[in-house]
């Protein structure tokens, strides 16, 4: 562990690596929920894409989203308007589907959610600005 501190170009490397991991895990997580919310749709089953293939991409969307980049402001623009007809469908093909008013209502607070939670994780403080165990602390008296 001395060694990764030592040398400054490890460290940015890890600390790029834990920068990108930090998206692809959410991203893995909301494909994982979007394929269990596509699973429990009862009738619209001729897309064009399965269902396994739709979450993934979507979950694939909200990673490029939540990267701590400049171009991820496209890719949240971009992620609104898939995230909302894709959960429109799940909550009209349900079992016991939503009256269409309802339906419209929730699939667009889980589109603004998504879409605000992948913002978040994009802008979030990379580090803590406290200071660490390598600055010594500078006495203010006499010593």
């Amino acid at each position: 562990m001395v060694q990764i501190l030592d040398n400054p170009r490890r460290l940015a490397r890890r600390r790029a690596l834990r920068g990108l991991l930090f998206p692809l895990l959410f991203g893995l997580g909301v494909a994982a929920f979007t394929y269990g919310a596509l699973a429990q749709r009862v009738t619209d089953r001729n897309d064009l894409l399965p269902d396994p293939i739709e979450a993934v991409l979507l979950g694939a969307a909200f990673a490029l989203a939540s990267f701590p980049r400049k171009w991820a402001i496209i890719a949240r623009a971009v992620l609104l308007v898939p995230t909302f007809l894709l959960y429109l469908t799940v909550f009209l093909g349900k079992s016991p589907a939503l009256p269409f008013a309802a339906a419209f209502t929730v699939a667009g607070g889980y589109a603004f959610f998504l879409t605000a939670l992948s913002a978040h994780f994009a802008e979030r403080p990379r580090r803590l600005k406290l200071p660490g165990r390598r600055q010594p602390r500078r006495s203010s008296g006499p010593a």
